[in-house]
């Protein structure tokens, strides 16, 4: 339980230390970067316009094909801001980002993923259960799910999950990635 409190304040100290080691090297990779993180954010806008949390059982959106779509997101997000960091030869600094980031990124969101799961199944019981039991965690394996009922999308949810706060903080790095590349800073 520890690590999942303290994901926010790791996350944090991770994307200081990533702003003072980022040295993108190209504008080839800084591109690749933004469209994976726009890929990412709009995964994860798309998510919370279904997310009622804790309330009922999101079915509809990405959540028709993968249990976890917030979390894809943002590992796709993280992705393309360590490929931001490629060149030759790999820095250690740069090497050492994406190791801390698959294997912190991997402890602190599994342990996420089972202690949501487990509050999940104990406050939407059944309706959660049978959910879980069709549709795949993180890789959509078996394309979309049908029948898991109607749900549209809604801004109101959108605005309420505050998604939009991905957004911003996602392209002010963006902005000053690229400040970095072509400042030299």
């Amino acid at each position: 339980m520890t690590l999942i409190r303290l994901r926010v304040p790791l996350g944090f100290a991770f994307a200081a230390w990533y702003l003072v080691e980022a040295q993108p090297a190209s504008p080839a990779f800084l591109a690749a970067c933004a469209v994976l993180v726009a890929l990412g954010c709009l995964l994860r806008s798309w998510a919370a316009g279904y997310l009622f949390k804790g309330k009922r059982v999101a079915v509809g959106g990405p959540y028709a094909y993968i249990r976890n779509p917030l979390y894809v997101g943002s590992f796709v997000i993280g992705v393309g801001f360590c490929i931001a960091l490629w060149r030759r030869p790999v820095p250690i600094g740069a090497l050492s980002l994406w190791v801390l980031f698959i294997v912190g990124f991997g402890m602190v969101y599994r342990a996420k993923t089972l202690a949501e799961e487990k509050e999940l199944t104990t406050n939407l019981g059944q309706p959660y259960q049978a959910y879980a039991a069709k549709v795949p965690p993180f890789l959509p394996v078996r394309g979309r799910i049908r029948d898991l009922g109607p749900q549209r999308f809604s801004w109101e949810l959108y605005r309420r999950n505050r998604e939009y706060q991905c957004i911003l903080g996602s392209v002010a790095v963006l902005m000053l990635l690229f400040i970095k590349l072509y400042r030299g800073l």
